[in-house]
């Protein structure tokens, strides 16, 4: 009867572990269903309410920024406000800086620089796109927010890849010959058939003096991607004809990056 009892016992010890086992795992499956009925309501109401008011602000600042460029008292008053703070606040701003991101830095702060990058990198693509103000708030709901828009804004091209882009349009029109041993014998004879950037100054007669001359990628890429900014019209036309005719990939990958 002891041994029995015993057994008895033992059976009885694995059925509550057993239980406890179900017990722990339906526990933990009802907690996560919580922090996710948690997650869904933080959304729907603070994350939202949040996010709703942080692209209200950016709208106020784009706003201001859009008035400061017109030509009346309230702009020039928008204007020294802003020279006033920043001086006052003794904030320091690179001669290049746009003044939408001197906005955005002087409204939010210096405490995180990727999120001033951020919130300038939005307001300056609605300004380039030439969204009105009031439609800021729809305009960043439709690209899915400001993370969404740095990354588009990330992915644009890089100077070598508008370099490459502008080749294609270049390649169809001669605007002038010139010969000149001159200037031969100071570029490197090896790299014919590459780009020379030529540096030349424009007289009054119309006649054009090549004052220097240079064949390093980085400078043509540069001043290739400086012609593309220029003329990215008149480029992505006629990269989309020559898309038509072109089985070359990477051609063709750089012209729906560019048309994009």
């Amino acid at each position: 009867m002891l041994f029995l009892q015993t057994d008895t016992v033992s059976n009885s010890n694995e059925k509550v572990a057993l239980n406890d086992k179900v017990n722990t795992t339906n526990d933990t499956t009802n907690y996560v269903s919580k922090l996710v009925k948690s997650r869904i309501n933080w959304e729907n109401n603070a994350y939202r309410k949040s996010n709703e008011q942080l692209y209200a602000l950016l709208a106020e600042c784009f706003s201001m920024y859009t008035t400061m460029c017109l030509d009346n008292d309230r702009a020039k008053q928008l204007r020294k406000d802003l020279n006033d703070y920043i001086e006052k606040n003794r904030l320091t701003f690179k001669k290049s800086t746009h003044t939408l991101v001197r906005i955005v830095r002087c409204v939010f702060g210096e405490a995180d620089k990727r999120r001033i990058s951020t919130y300038g990198i939005v307001l300056r693509s609605a300004f380039s796109q030439q969204i009105d103000s009031a439609q800021l708030v729809d305009f960043i709901k439709q690209y899915g927010g400001v993370q969404e828009i740095k990354l588009a804004k990330s992915n644009a091209l890089s100077v070598k890849a508008k370099a490459q882009v502008a080749v294609t349009s270049l390649d169809t029109e001669v605007i002038a010959e010139i010969e000149n041993k001159s200037v031969a014998v100071k570029l490197d004879a090896s790299k014919i058939g590459q780009r020379v950037i030529f540096i030349a100054k424009q007289l009054a007669n119309g006649k054009f003096v090549i004052n220097g001359a240079v064949n390093t990628e980085g400078a043509v890429n540069t001043a290739m991607a400086a012609y593309y900014s220029a003329n990215k019209d008149t480029i992505n036309k006629v990269v989309a004809e020559r898309k038509l005719a072109s089985n070359d990939a990477s051609l063709t990958q750089a012209i729906d990056k560019a048309a994009a």
